[in-house]
């Protein structure tokens, strides 16, 4: 196989919207660190990408609050920030679609960066940048375990364990018993959680925020493009019918109560084909 074609395969594959989450954040952290190995500084990558604590600073550079949730510097950083978004996003993905998984990781990445300036930057006024996509896997972390509480995960040197143990263990251990000096990454990982949160809490309730949001988006879209306004349809995925969506809420019933593993081969394609359309 060619290499373009790997690079092909990477980026698309079965979970093409998390492969290119992940490799976005590969390829930022490798180009953060060639400059800095080459001016010897951080200063640029502070300055331009990483978010300011203060409102000051960041009215002058709006655009960090999207940048800095694909910027790390230090290689363990991003290593294991990648590897709970591969694990946790593709289970994500799987039952939610990829769709709500890219708003979910973007608008807990907002959360967890407007909270960091709230307490850094008003509260506790302070001189921290912030860097890294922990607020957003935060929240995709907290939402799949929302809607999957009973689902096993096998851990490591642990066996099973439910994914709602496996999600209050990474919170409390990145965001509340963590002792290092990552205040501010400590409290964004709060701000993604608690979006994540709100995003399945409403989603249960049969309100999806991703849809409404994909609305404005393409509402947004429409204006530049001249087209028609786009009608915002349904909750939960907007081209769901009564029956269908009937069916897959008493799926991830059935699945909240007996795990994955219970469901017939027909209803794991069922849901799988479900997450695609939507």
């Amino acid at each position: 196989m060619a290499f373009r074609d790997e690079i092909r395969n990477l980026i698309g594959g079965s979970t093409p919207t998390l492969n290119r989450i992940i490799v976005t954040n590969v390829v930022v952290f490798l180009l953060a660190n060639i400059y800095v190995n080459i001016a010897g500084s951080e200063y640029f990558v502070d300055k331009y990408l990483a978010l300011p604590a203060s409102f000051n600073g960041f009215i002058h550079q709006p655009w960090t609050l999207l940048t800095y949730m694909f910027l790390h510097i230090n290689l363990m950083h991003i290593l294991f920030n990648m590897l709970w978004l591969w694990w946790m996003g593709r289970l994500f993905a799987e039952y939610m679609g990829e769709k709500r998984l890219i708003y979910t990781y973007i608008i807990g990445g907002f959360a967890g960066g407007l909270l960091f300036m709230l307490t850094f930057g008003i509260a506790f006024p302070s001189p921290f940048v912030l860097m890294g996509a922990s607020a957003g896997i935060m929240a995709v972390i907290v939402a799949v375990a929302g809607l999957l509480p009973d689902y096993e995960m096998s851990l490591l040197f642990i066996g099973p364990v439910r994914l709602k143990y496996v999600a209050l263990g990474i919170f409390l251990i990145t965001s509340i018993l963590d002792f290092s000096d990552n205040s501010g990454g400590k409290v964004s990982h709060i701000g993604g959680a608690i979006y994540g949160l709100l995003f399945i809490w409403q989603y249960k309730k049969g309100n999806d925020i991703s849809a409404i949001l994909d609305g404005f988006f393409k509402r947004i879209g429409n204006i530049f493009k001249g087209g028609s306004k786009v009608k915002l349809t349904g909750s939960r995925g907007g081209r769901n019918t009564p029956d269908k969506q009937k069916r897959i809420d008493g799926i991830l019933d059935k699945i909240s109560h007996s795990g994955y593993e219970s469901l017939s081969k027909e209803e794991k394609d069922f849901l799988f084909k479900s997450s695609k359309e939507n």
